[in-house]
């Protein structure tokens, strides 16, 4: 009996002791969470790429220095027109290309060209063109190009063009040429409907979006989609889904489930944000990707990715850990598939190119 009862009071004593002994120990520093985003930094710093494509296989960054292109490969290699503030370039091929820009005079007053490369922008020349009333030019604030029916399409300040000799002659499809308003740079073609959406801001500083039918140039007007003053900048249409759009522009975005019949909000206006595109998932159509730019031209700002799983019913953000002098503003996105895994390129406003691969 002796012996039991040395036994279990050892056998107490030493679990006790084990009590204290466990309490003492730290409680061990959770592990913080990854990072939502791994960053890399392409370059171009001082340079705003104002639009990013994939076309032919390779990356074109239009920029207000010129064009860039590369291969994927991490490196932008110049391809001409440096010293020029682009308004878009599209490739008709590999090798030839269209851009729209602009020459400034003595007296500041500006000419609207078009200049074409056919050896991948080793060379340009200027397309003697006549977007315009009785063969004026007009400036050319965006371009489209449909290779099915080798039109290519253009867009003005009211107008919406198409040549059919790639620059040369321009024929309306919609709208007026001398308009008033303001440019109407985005530009969309939504081959499943057969129509065109292009859009901007209009003559009191309000947005505006049309959708023209290509077979004969009716119209829809989309109206009071973001509040005045706002303007028009991105339009892309769900991969799974033709009807499926959504519109981005200065005031936060947009959506429309049934090709533009009625909208939803679904960043809406936070202080005059400017939202210049977003990015869609081809393989998950409800997962969006969006990122903006505060209005400061010469100041730097932070980089934040905005994010949805659900369509834009709910929203996530991530800040790009940055010095405080870094240009982060977004003025252009892009999301391709590299070696089956999204990527996202951001043309940052003054801050050059940043690739971003989802984690």
């Amino acid at each position: 009996m002796w012996r039991c009862v040395v036994v279990c009071c050892f056998t107490l004593l030493a679990g006790c002791g084990s009590e204290r002994q466990a309490a003492s120990v730290p409680t061990p520093t959770p592990t913080p969470p990854p990072a939502a985003f791994s960053f890399q930094h392409q370059g171009l710093t001082g340079i705003t790429a104002t639009r990013l494509y994939q076309q032919h296989g390779l990356l074109f960054a239009v920029s207000t220095d010129g064009l860039y292109i590369s291969s994927g490969d991490g490196s932008w290699q110049s391809a001409g027109l440096q010293g020029f503030d682009l308004e878009d370039v599209v490739a008709i091929s590999e090798q030839h290309f269209i851009a729209a820009t602009y020459q400034q005079d003595s007296d500041g007053f500006r000419r609207h060209v078009l200049f074409e490369s056919y050896n991948g922008g080793a060379d340009w020349v200027e397309v003697k063109h006549q977007f315009g009333l009785h063969g004026e030019t007009e400036a050319i604030y965006a371009l489209l190009y449909d290779s099915n029916t080798q039109r290519l399409y253009a867009t003005g300040t009211e107008a919406l063009a198409y040549s059919t000799d790639l620059g040369i002659s321009w024929q309306l499809l919609h709208g007026s040429w001398q308009g008033f308003g303001q440019a109407k740079s985005a530009l969309a073609f939504n081959s499943s409907n057969n129509d065109i959406w292009f859009g901007g801001q209009g003559g009191i500083e309000n947005p505006v979006l049309l959708q023209v039918a290509v077979k004969d140039g009716s119209a829809k007007l989309h109206l009071n989609l973001m509040p005045a003053p706002s303007s028009i900048y991105g339009v892309r249409f769900a991969p799974d889904n033709a009807n499926s759009v959504y519109v981005s522009g200065e005031g936060g975005v947009v959506h429309s489930s049934d090709n533009g019949a009625s909208w939803r909000t679904l960043l809406g206006d936070k202080n005059y944000r400017f939202y210049f595109d977003i990015a869609i998932d081809p393989a998950r159509p409800q997962h969006i990707y969006t990122a903006g730019w505060n209005k400061q031209f010469d100041e730097p700002q932070p980089l934040i990715i905005e994010w949805s799983d659900n369509g834009g019913a709910a929203w996530q953000q991530y800040q790009y850990p940055a010095p405080a002098s870094f240009f982060g503003g977004v003025r252009s996105m892009l999301l391709v598939q590299e070696q089956g895994r999204n990527v996202l390129y951001l043309g940052l406003w003054k801050g050059g190119i940043m690739r971003v691969v989802p984690n």
